[in-house]
């Protein structure tokens, strides 16, 4: 087996590294409808089914059914036949439910209150680019239309209001809320102060951390408005995620983003955020295809000079068959370095960080170390890749939801389709049941995202010594100087870049079939919020 392991490394490790760790654990394709389709089939995907953050199953229009039924009808005069007609076949519906057998479902765990709990909001997956997805894009993006826009904010923040009312949110601790997906300060400065209104009316708010991602130049437009609101909302601390990708005209000349904003107004925004004590991060591309190792300690360097407080660097992906629209060039594909070399520029950039006075919190985030150590640094991130800690409740299209009870060693995975239009979750949503071997991959895989995890927290969890348990795994990824294993279990500089090779072999006994549904498959569907979205 060690033998075979040694290979399957070696396999993977020519493969795309594309950061899954990022995802989490499972993938789309291990998801299942989060309302089965069982008899009666024709409900399998009705509004009236709703499945709960403990995984109960409610069936409301049974319940509503039958309440509606022990309430004596309006009697209409008989001269009204149309009327009695129409009250006839209507109660005759809610027969055919009441009489049908509920398909509710007891709760599969029990929510920890005492947990900590992030709040990841997505208003919408509207972006602004000439071209296509900015064409590298492999998250949501659809064409911008603000009435559109307006309709699917409205339901997420209606959503928002409903959810933090449940008992399993009611109350709680926010220590981190994420505003983002798409270009999310396309949304009005009042649209944002919704949210946040709608998250802390049945939350507890004051001592979190507000981050608004969005592109540099909407965030310095109208006088620097977005700033200005975010600096007014009631929390502890505040901060802004742009989006940069490079500081390179070509490059963004090239993916439609010239327009987003430059180097001169991330200075000013960063003037900006520090007279509101808004905290600032940039997120940039590197291995670009064709992209020199100058162009790239450039946009490093750019960055630095700027004084950002986070920089997050991220190895493009791009390979034939992704679905992007680059990934269907055939030269820029050709232009993309081999891994080898890839690695060698995450290595060099990574040292350039570094010796900046910037430390690595994450596999792709790095923060000034004076914000690292601080009451400032990025607490969203860190708090999503410790599952042992917090759960985290995603609302609006696409967003994810994990709630873990390690009591009963059982966990679930909640995912939102692009259709927001029922309610969460139910309809065309997805979920995944973690039992005791799924945790222990959640775990892996989460907190290799984030670098790292300690041995005693797996021996605290499960009860056992992971050098021990996992030996056979470890020897060809240790072997191959990606993962250190003490009193920590790291990913070392080179590992991080091959991380999803090595969470692979460490996980690689896991398979499940889902839904038959890919990432892609759930990019390609169009936004709905409600019955009128788009008419009109």
């Amino acid at each position: 087996m060690r033998g075979d392991l040694v290979a399957e490394l070696a396999r993977r490790m020519a493969r795309p590294q594309r950061h899954r760790l990022l995802q989490g654990y499972p993938a789309v394709p291990a998801m299942t409808p989060a309302v089965s389709p069982q008899p009666p089939r024709e409900r399998a995907n009705d509004p009236g089914l709703v499945r709960t953050l403990d995984g109960r199953l409610i069936d409301h229009d049974h319940d509503d059914a039958t309440r509606r039924l022990t309430n004596p009808p309006y009697e209409f005069p008989a001269q009204m036949a149309e009327a009695i007609e129409r009250q006839r076949q209507t109660r005759a519906r809610w027969q055919v439910l009441a009489d049908a057998p509920s398909r509710e479902e007891p709760p599969f765990l029990q929510v920890d209150r005492a947990r900590g709990l992030i709040v990841g909001v997505i208003p919408h997956t509207q972006c602004i680019p000439r071209t296509e997805g900015c064409g590298f894009c492999t998250f949501p993006h659809d064409t911008a239309n603000k009435a559109a826009r307006g309709s699917m904010v409205d339901s997420v923040v209606n959503q928002l209001w409903t959810l933090c009312e449940t008992p399993e949110l009611e109350g709680r601790v926010v220590d981190a809320i994420y505003i983002g997906g798409g270009t999310a300060n396309l949304s009005s400065t009042d649209e944002v102060a919704s949210i946040v209104k709608a998250i802390g009316h049945s939350t507890k708010i004051a001592d979190a951390e507000l981050t608004l991602e969005g592109t540099p130049q909407l965030f310095a437009a109208w006088f620097g408005s977005h700033l200005k609101n975010l600096a007014l909302q009631p929390v502890g601390h505040k901060r802004i995620s742009m989006g940069v990708q490079t500081f390179d005209k070509a490059f963004l000349q090239q993916m439609g983003r010239e327009k987003f904003g430059d180097a001169a107004v991330v200075r000013k925004l960063i003037k900006q955020c520090r007279s509101l004590s808004i905290t600032t991060s940039a997120d940039l591309l590197y291995n670009l295809p064709g992209q020199t190792a100058a162009q790239m300690d450039a946009d490093v360097d750019t960055a630095l000079e700027l004084g950002l407080d986070q920089i997050c660097i991220y190895n493009l992906v791009l390979y034939e068959g992704l679905g992007t629209p680059w990934s269907q060039d055939p030269a820029l594909v050709a232009a993309m370095p081999d891994n080898d070399v890839a690695c060698a520029n995450w290595l060099r950039l990574r040292g350039r960080l570094l010796a900046a006075g910037y430390v690595q919190s994450t596999l792709t985030n790095f923060e000034r170390a004076d914000v690292a150590r601080g009451p400032r640094r990025f607490r969203y991130e860190v708090d999503s890749f410790s599952p042992e800690a917090f759960d985290g409740v995603g609302v609006g299209p696409m967003s994810l939801s994990s709630v873990v009870d390690w009591s009963a060693m059982r966990g679930l995975k909640l995912l939102r389709r692009k259709d927001i239009s029922s309610s969460p979750w139910s309809g065309g949503d997805l979920l995944f049941r973690y039992e005791r071997d799924d945790l222990r991959h959640l775990f892996i895989v989460r907190s290799l995202a984030k670098g790292w995890f300690d041995a005693w927290r797996w021996r605290a969890l499960f009860g056992t010594e992971f050098a021990v348990e996992f030996a056979e795994q470890l020897a060809p990824v240790v072997a191959a100087g990606l993962l250190v294993v003490d009193d920590r279990v790291s990913l070392s500089p080179r590992g991080a870049f091959y991380a999803d090779a090595v969470v692979s072999i460490l996980t690689q006994q896991t398979r499940r079939d889902g839904a038959g549904l890919s990432t892609k498959d759930l990019l390609r569907e169009q936004p709905r919020a409600d019955l009128y979205l788009g008419m009109g």
